[in-house]
């Protein structure tokens, strides 16, 4: 008769150990991507700003009003879905000032992480 040894038994060590580290190289992996998305959403946003800001100070034919100098900042913004609202144009003491803000998509929610915001700003002197 065989005895059953489970202190020494190995089998299924290896099925255990993977689902105890799978969800969490998910997650790590899945927050990698978040910060990649962000990034990415920020530097679109900042060169949106920058063009927009720069068209206001050299092009005024383009670039007459703030509408417009939005909508320039939503062309300029590649790769991302953007809409003029999310720019803002001001003229403070600098120069021709466009700021820009946008929510990033946030797949993360499902376990508690909070939204991410992508913000932008550029100022060129008159």
């Amino acid at each position: 008769m065989r005895t059953l040894d489970f202190l020494g038994d190995q089998r299924g060590t290896s099925a255990i150990e993977l689902s105890l580290v799978a969800p969490l190289f998910g997650l790590f992996m899945a927050g990698i991507a978040q910060v990649g998305i962000w990034v990415w959403t920020s530097t679109a946003l900042q060169h949106g700003a920058e063009l927009a800001a720069r068209c206001a100070t050299f092009n005024p034919t383009a670039c007459a009003d703030a509408n417009s100098i939005t909508n320039y900042a939503v062309a300029q913004s590649y790769g991302v879905r953007v809409t003029a609202a999310s720019f803002a144009y001001s003229q403070p003491a600098c120069g021709n000032q466009v700021s820009a803000s946008i929510q990033t998509a946030n797949f993360l929610s499902i376990i508690g992480a909070p939204a991410m915001t992508a913000t932008a700003q550029a100022c060129f002197p008159k």
